[in-house]
């Protein structure tokens, strides 16, 4: 899916389940510099439309989209299945349906209420930005 001219999306916008954890705790650091302009963007519009719609999924997403560990579609950074076991990690964790069309502001509530102390330290384990992200750190405070 990509951004319409007028700044808006004409579908539900399809994000990878662990990025709902990666857009709340996202603080201008990512791979490239195109990789981060664009992630400002998406950030920004979610932020900006709470009631707009998203489709959970594990698969590459409006994100990867400029991502360097995104080839034709497929992570690339890791085993073949490792980000998609942690999506469908956070999916198990958050308690989130894959059918269900969420608003951006339903799909952020539900992984915040059902994602505790200890699935965020597990779900993010192996993430290179845990130390830049405000998510992660607000979530790991005890």
């Amino acid at each position: 899916m990509i951004m319409m001219e007028s700044g808006k999306y004409s579908d539900p916008i399809r994000i990878r389940a662990h990025h709902l954890l990666c857009i709340q705790g996202f603080q201008g650091y990512g791979y490239t510099k195109g990789f981060v302009l664009h992630m400002e963007r998406v950030t920004y519009f979610l932020r900006s439309n709470p009631l707009y719609y998203l489709q959970i999924v594990v698969k590459s997403d409006e994100l990867c989209f400029e991502c360097p560990h995104d080839v034709n579609g497929r992570c690339i950074k890791g085993s073949v299945d490792e980000i998609s076991k942690v999506d469908r990690s956070v999916i198990e964790k958050a308690n989130l349906d894959l059918k269900h069309i969420y608003t951006v502001s339903e799909g952020f509530s539900t992984v915040n209420k059902n994602l505790n102390h200890e699935h965020v330290v597990s779900l993010c384990s192996g993430c290179s930005w845990q130390n830049k992200c405000l998510f992660y750190i607000e979530k790991t405070k005890i």
